[in-house]
């Protein structure tokens, strides 16, 4: 009884080192990266000329020249473009983003 216990003992604990040395060699699954894209808002996408995720000084400088109304040489919340409606969804405020009249 005694010896079958042990070696059950025995085969826990290399199954348990086979485990940690599987975690440590590298071979764990990781999600896909996304491309710098992503991190890219929508209306920022459009300047993305070189499409290298980024916005460079000369990319920055189209978007704010679109988009700064007020001449301030940055874009204000008021001055973004409204967001894209989610499909068969609305705005969190319940309004739409079509002109008032």
């Amino acid at each position: 009884m005694k010896n079958n216990l042990l070696l059950a003992l025995i085969l826990a604990g290399l199954a348990g080192a086979i485990a940690s040395v599987q975690a440590q060699d590298g071979t764990t699954t990781t999600a896909p990266e996304l491309s710098p894209a992503h991190k890219l808002k929508p209306f920022e996408k459009e300047f993305d000329a070189n499409h290298d995720g980024k916005l460079d000084e000369t990319e920055k400088a189209a978007m704010v020249a679109k988009y700064d109304k007020n001449g301030n040489g940055k874009i204000d919340k008021e001055e973004l473009p409204p967001k894209k409606a989610k499909k068969g969804g609305s705005n969190k405020d319940g309004g739409t983003n079509a002109p008032t009249q």
